[in-house]
């Protein structure tokens, strides 16, 4: 599956895709699209990235409807992952919703 990049942005994916402090993710996908770019076939290009072939065409359908902005995702960081279970939040809504005094909290 070939895919149409621009000159302009295959110069900042091959930026990304060098640079160590981006996201891993950022990074697999900026070398897939600019192999998918150059015509290399889908599974050479996932066993390069170490994803499924289907996760590849994902990415190379995204970049096609939104090009650059495919790229740079907000599941990058991970920033979707619960940081607390469903019961710490409702233990935290409970405290929360008492008065300092209440809920053993020192106010000062």
């Amino acid at each position: 599956m070939q895919i149409e990049v621009a000159p302009e942005e295959t110069a900042v994916l091959i930026r990304w895709k060098k640079r160590t402090d981006n996201y891993v993710l950022v990074r697999m996908k900026a070398e897939a699209i600019l192999y998918a770019s150059r015509g290399v076939d889908v599974g050479i290009i996932a066993e390069m990235v170490e994803r499924s072939e289907k996760t590849v065409r994902e990415w190379l359908a995204e970049w096609q409807a939104s090009r650059m902005c495919s790229v740079l995702t907000g599941h990058a960081g991970n920033q979707n992952a619960a940081k607390l279970t469903r019961t710490q939040k409702e233990d935290l809504k409970t405290v929360l919703a008492l008065p300092p005094s209440r809920s053993g909290i020192d106010a000062e």
